[in-house]
């Protein structure tokens, strides 16, 4: 029931996002880590923090790399968290120009490739040294994010998930299997509206789970400009609760 209920999240989600822009480059104090995933060797960008302790994977929206992905990238770092933008699509070849926007079912067909990726960046990350590793996702990267995190506590790759413009339906279903949680949200005017939203957060209070919820008013989904500034405070300083940013 848990697979299902995130299956159709992740399908929902594709439906949101902006175009790709291709493989980014995020300069001083970054550098490729590309690491292994099945039979692909996965390109991926690590931009390190002053500290090495704590560390999350980033996943873009349903378009691919876009500004709002390299900004996060750009800025977690500044709080102590180092970032790891992680190209999941490569294994996956999107069925157009706009990613899996719009792309329905067959987002379904790549799920199970998108959440053993999010899982082995994790472990190429323990294998560079970060002891605790969390996972941040964007629209539809929130809900692989969200996939990937939910597991028992036992088998957990993940210690904290941020979630922008992200919801779920039938959350119950796999709420109690994520590790603390924070979601934030551009409101009603958010592609993926507060709505949709709630449910999740209104799961993760009831299983008991360390949760928060930012709701930007009348937001955009892209996070620019302010939105995106006070965002991503407010997700660091949740990870950071969570993570031992040190």
């Amino acid at each position: 029931m848990a697979g299902r209920a995130l299956l159709v999240l992740l399908v929902a989600l594709a439906g949101a996002g902006s175009a790709s822009a291709g493989f980014p480059a995020f300069g001083a104090g970054c550098r490729r880590a590309d690491f292994p995933s099945g039979t692909a060797e996965v390109r991926a960008e690590l931009c390190a923090a002053s500290r090495k302790s704590a560390a999350v994977v980033v996943l873009h929206g349903c378009g691919g790399f876009s500004t709002f992905d390299h900004r996060i990238v750009a800025t977690l770092p500044r709080f102590g968290i180092s970032t790891l933008d992680v190209d999941y699509f490569q294994p996956t070849p999107p069925p157009g120009t706009r990613g899996f926007c719009n792309a329905h079912g067959r987002v379904s067909g790549a799920f199970a490739t998108w959440v053993a990726e999010a899982r082995d960046a994790a472990r190429s990350l323990r294998r560079l040294g970060y002891r605790h590793i969390g996972i941040v996702g964007w629209s539809l990267g929130g809900g692989v994010a969200l996939a990937s995190a939910a597991t028992p506590p036992s088998a957990r790759a993940f210690g904290a998930v941020a979630g922008f413009s992200t919801g779920a339906r039938h959350a119950a279903a796999f709420a109690r299997d994520l590790p603390p949680t924070i979601l934030l949200s551009g409101g009603r005017t958010d592609a993926i509206p507060l709505a949709q939203t709630l449910p999740l957060y209104r799961a993760l209070q009831r299983a008991h789970v360390p949760a928060a919820l930012y709701v930007y008013a009348h937001g955009s989904h892209d996070w620019p400009g302010r939105q995106g500034t006070i965002g991503i405070a407010r997700a660091a300083a949740f990870l950071c609760r969570y993570l031992s940013c040190g």
